[in-house]
């Protein structure tokens, strides 16, 4: 999972680049933009795994 430390990184721009993307999770899902544990996050819509998740 990708760790976000700094506020200078738009946080929506990070979202977006990583939506639509394939899973490096699964080997057939694609990552959409969504919730994880109350989160921000870009999640694999077939696992379910975060591959971002914003605090």
């Amino acid at each position: 999972m990708l760790a976000v430390m700094s506020s200078t990184i738009d946080r929506d721009t990070l979202v977006d680049k990583l939506s639509g993307r394939d899973c490096h999770y699964c080997d057939d899902g694609t990552l959409s933009s969504g919730t994880y544990k109350d989160n921000t996050a870009v999640v694999c819509g077939d696992c379910d795994t975060p591959a971002l998740q914003l605090w």
